[in-house]
């Protein structure tokens, strides 16, 4: 198992703000809870109605949380825009399913000149991951996805790419647990299996 549902209960966790716990384990009840907590209109505690609703209950008539939160070790998270991280979550793990898995992913991301940065994600040493401009991120990612994201999340398209890459390097990191060893198709299911509690926000 890779740690990337760890990274994507972290995220639900900081947009609930710390107020609720989830009612139930694991990343579909926290999902819920965001749901749940921040829909307004909507009721559903269900984890399968799509990132649509989720993004509509995180987004639809809620301000942006800014309170300064405590830096969760090994996590370059830090307060504010906390639910936009969460709404980039499934643009970022589609992108890396376009280009055939965490191996192609990791190859295009070396390809644009980092490197470094990939090296840094993927390693398993202590300490926050290596910073990715936003410049590059536009390169990598579809304007017209990043347009459908920031129509969702009532905001520009510069802050979806600066919450890209906040949550990129963090979710090469979550993928790669045993660094250069982690079985890549492994990582290839867990992104399906968060993909599936999220999909339908994306059109296929």
């Amino acid at each position: 198992m890779t740690n990337l549902s760890n990274i994507v209960e972290m995220l639900a966790k900081q947009a609930l703000g710390g107020q609720q716990q989830p009612q139930q384990n694991g990343l579909g009840g926290i999902l819920g809870s965001v749901l749940g907590q921040l829909g307004g209109q909507q009721q559903s505690n269900s984890a399968q109605s799509g990132l649509g609703a989720i993004l509509g209950g995180l987004l639809g008539g809620t301000q942006p949380q800014t309170q300064a939160q405590p830096r969760t070790s090994n996590s370059g998270f830090s307060g504010g825009g906390k639910t936009l991280l969460i709404a980039v979550l499934p643009l970022v793990l589609a992108w890396i399913q376009k280009q055939g898995g965490l191996q192609g992913a990791l190859d295009k991301l070396r390809g644009q000149g980092l490197n470094s940065q990939v090296d840094d994600w993927v390693s398993t040493g202590e300490g926050a991951n290596a910073q990715v401009d936003q410049h590059t991120v536009q390169q990598l990612f579809n304007d017209q996805d990043v347009e459908e994201v920031a129509q969702q999340a009532h905001t520009n398209k510069q802050d979806v790419y600066g919450a890209i890459s906040q949550v990129l390097p963090e979710i090469i990191d979550s993928l790669t647990p045993q660094g250069e060893k982690t079985s890549k198709q492994e990582a290839n299911d867990d992104i399906q299996q968060v993909l599936s509690l999220v999909s339908g926000f994306f059109k296929r």
